[in-house]
Formats: structure tokens, sequence, C-alpha cells
């Protein structure tokens, strides 16, 4: 898509997984940044759009997923309006693997959801949960992620441990303001610009902030109304992330927690090896 469309795509490293971070393999993380890079001067303040996937290596679906977006809003922009309004007036910037060490573990068959890192237990238990590991609110929900170094919800020995999360915090804190007050009850403004989204496998869910709690976020019927809206389009059951079980250091955490921009997670389909 780069190489064919270099007016549309562009590349960004990010960071490094956590085996390329310690010289043994691993892979740069890269985010494929999708404008209209010729109506910079007629729309210098586009709203953003970050969409991450693969954060849990077994869940198959999400970045095929992200690519396909990517992949038709690319190929038909010249001839749908609508991929020409979003690409000329916005920018869509897509990590398509947040766990790319973990991932070639799950393409052997196996259920793995955690990163490679192996300082945390050992065999096919290793690893941190990318997803309880966001610095914000880390570790603070009873039940919410786990101190076990074996268990599927280690949170990791600290905040942001691992250097997967800290590309993406580092990288959220870049491309977007901070639009929160330090109250857990303070809400973004309206009019805060942009977007985050996770995708997940699998539930057929569409949920919003918090994770935590059952109280609402303090944006929480805008959220709300988000995210039923969403659900419009694909018959996914819309509701408040706890409800489908406490959560603590996930990626809401640091884009709407921290930093006040809208987050929606998509849990897609039915399964982790779900069929093409």
């Amino acid at each position: 898509l780069r190489q064919n469309y270099p007016q549309l795509a562009t590349m960004v490293d990010i960071g490094n997984s956590w085996q390329k971070s310690k010289g043994i393999g691993g892979y740069d993380l890269w985010v494929l940044k999708l404008t209209n890079q010729q109506t910079a001067e007629q729309h210098p303040d586009k709203p953003i759009l970050f969409i991450h996937a693969a954060m849990h290596a077994r869940e198959y679906t999400t970045s095929p997923l992200a690519l396909a977006f990517a992949q038709q809003m690319v190929e038909q922009y010249q001839t749908n309006a609508d991929y020409q309004w979003i690409l000329d007036r916005h920018q869509i910037h897509i990590l398509l693997h947040m766990n790319p060490d973990g991932r070639k573990q799950a393409e052997q068959q196996l259920y793995w959801r955690k990163n490679a890192n192996s300082d945390y237990c050992q065999g096919n238990n290793i690893g941190a949960d990318l997803n309880r590991n966001f610095s914000w609110n880390w570790g603070n929900v009873p039940g919410g992620s786990s101190d076990n170094p074996c268990n599927e919800l280690y949170r990791g020995p600290e905040a942001a441990s691992e250097p997967e999360t800290q590309a993406v915090e580092s990288y959220l804190r870049q491309i977007f303001d901070d639009n929160r007050g330090p109250l857990i009850t303070d809400a973004a403004p309206d009019d805060t610009q942009g977007m985050h989204i996770d995708l997940h496998s699998y539930s057929e869910l569409i949920l919003w902030p918090w994770g935590g709690t059952t109280t609402p976020a303090p944006n929480g019927n805008a959220l709300q109304t988000l995210g039923r809206k969403l659900a419009e389009f694909n018959d996914y059951y819309p509701q408040q992330s706890v409800g489908l079980y406490p959560t603590d250091g996930t990626s809401d955490n640091i884009s709407y927690g921290e930093l006040g921009i809208p987050n929606i997670t998509f849990e897609l389909g039915t399964a982790f090896f779900q069929s093409c």
C-alpha cells in the first residue's frame, strides 16, 4: 500500500517487540498511517483515528480485518466519495500487530495470549498480558488482573513494564492531546477530537469505559451513544466494558482514562482461530 499509494499511505516505526528489544529476533511495531498528504494545507488539524490489533496473540481475526479496512479505503479512494472525505480530512493510524512475538507463538496453533517475555514464568506460560499492563489504573481492580507470572492475566511487575505497551502509550501521547483532568470524575470536553479503537476477539461485543467499575465514566452517556451507534452497523451487543468482566491496566485506560480520547473495543467474531 505504501509503495502503490505513496500520497495516501506511510509507515511509522513506533517501537520494538520484547524479543527485538533484547536482540533475540523479534519485530518492529509498525503503524500504517493513512491520509491524503496533499490536503494538509486545506485541513491542517485533521482528527485522528488510532486502531490497534492483535494485542492478544491468539485473536487471529483482528489484524486481517484492520488490513482489509486499510486496503479498501486506499484502493477505492478514487471512486468512493466516503473514502475521499475520510482520507482528505482525517488521519487513520493502524498498528496491525501490537504483539508480533506472541502472534508467532499462536501461529503454532497455541492459545497464546501474552507477549513473549521469558523473564516471566516458563514454557508456554511466559509473558505478560499487554492488556493488563497499561499504566493508568494499573493493578487497581480486584480480580481485574493477576500478579502471578504464569497466569494468563499477568499484569507485569510494574505499570507499562513491557516495550510493546511503552510504545503504544508513547505514540498515543504523541498524536493526541491530554483532554481530561486528573480526577476520576473529570470529563473530557464534548468537542474532543480523535478516537481509539482496540480490536479483539471474540464475543461479538462493542465495549466502552470503564472496565473496572459499574459506575459510568464521566463521558458515559456519550460513550454509550457512540457504542450503540457503532452496533447498528454490525448488530453486536453494546455494553460498558465491566459487563464482560472486571479489568484494569487496559488500553482504554491510556486513551480515555489519561487523555480523554473516546475508546471503543470491538470483540470480533465467535472464535479465536476464526475461519475466513
